[in-house]
């Protein structure tokens, strides 16, 4: 799971559709049921201001982890990848009328999302945590920790809504999710609550004095998803991400981008600067 990395790189409409645990269905979409042949064309989808998971650098490439990994999945199946990138609204549409085949970026394998999809493998692990300056130490291990303290979220998701249903006006509220980062490294806020993967991108890329603290939820497995009309797609693409899991392809790709094994769950850590 952009544009060039000193624009935007997660609005709140991405995120009230994307990661963290609040995602909306994309509807049904029209695939092709039968297997992919060698050397096939294969549609695949694009968000294209989704740091750092897809984005278009300052050149106007198509960067990001869900890239990469889409695209080594697609070498494994022999075929070629025909990439579209938009946003949101206009993916979907193409989803729906079977202009792509499936989104390349992933989705939370939420109940919800497993009665209207399908699921490929997962390859990786999100968790929901809290952010905290470096330098503090305090145990902020839930929302009721947080009464009479600045606690930065993004605006527009179901974090934001449920954080201000608990603790109310101590609720700072971000367009973008390097602000309310920055803004606690500056000392501004006592806390933010954001997925792990992309706190630690923006820990890393912008050398922020801030570390990964408590997880305020279980590991939650994310994955591509195809339609439910669509088990030859679906298994196709499951013996690809088991090639790249045994391979240590994905491992490579997880290295480059996080530093680690996103496959696997890493909890109560601290990452810093």
């Amino acid at each position: 799971m952009t544009e060039s990395r000193l624009a935007k790189s997660l609005d709140a409409e991405k995120r009230r559709t994307l990661k963290a645990g609040f995602w909306l269905g994309l509807g049904g979409s029209v695939f092709s049921p039968n297997i992919l042949a060698e050397n096939a064309s294969l549609s695949v989808g694009f968000l294209n201001n989704y740091l750092p998971y897809s984005y278009l650098d300052a050149q106007g490439r198509l960067k990001g982890f869900d890239v990469d990994v889409v695209t080594r999945l697609a070498e494994v199946m022999s075929v070629k990848l025909d990439i579209v990138t938009e946003g949101l609204a206009k993916l979907n549409k193409k989803l729906k009328a079977g202009e792509v085949m499936f989104i390349g970026n992933q989705m939370l394998a939420t109940a919800d999302n497993r009665r209207e999809y399908d699921f490929v493998k997962p390859y990786a692990s999100i968790q929901l945590v809290s952010v905290l300056h470096e330098d503090d130490n305090r145990d902020l291990l839930s929302l009721d920790d947080f009464f009479g303290k600045k606690l930065g979220v993004l605006t527009g998701t179901g974090v934001e809504e449920q954080a201000k249903n608990v603790i109310g006006k101590s609720v700072v509220s971000f367009e973008r999710i390097e602000e309310a980062l920055l803004a606690l490294a500056q000392k501004k806020l006592d806390a933010v609550l954001e997925e792990s993967l992309i706190v630690e991108y923006f820990i890393e890329r912008d050398n922020l004095p801030i570390k990964v603290a408590a997880p305020f939820a279980a590991p939650v497995l994310v994955g591509l998803v195809v339609n439910k009309a669509n088990q030859a797609m679906q298994t196709q693409l499951n013996q690809a991400v088991q090639t790249i899991l045994n391979d240590g392809s994905f491992k490579k790709i997880s290295l480059r981008w996080f530093g680690y094994d996103v496959s696997r769950a890493r909890v109560g850590h601290s990452v810093s600067g």
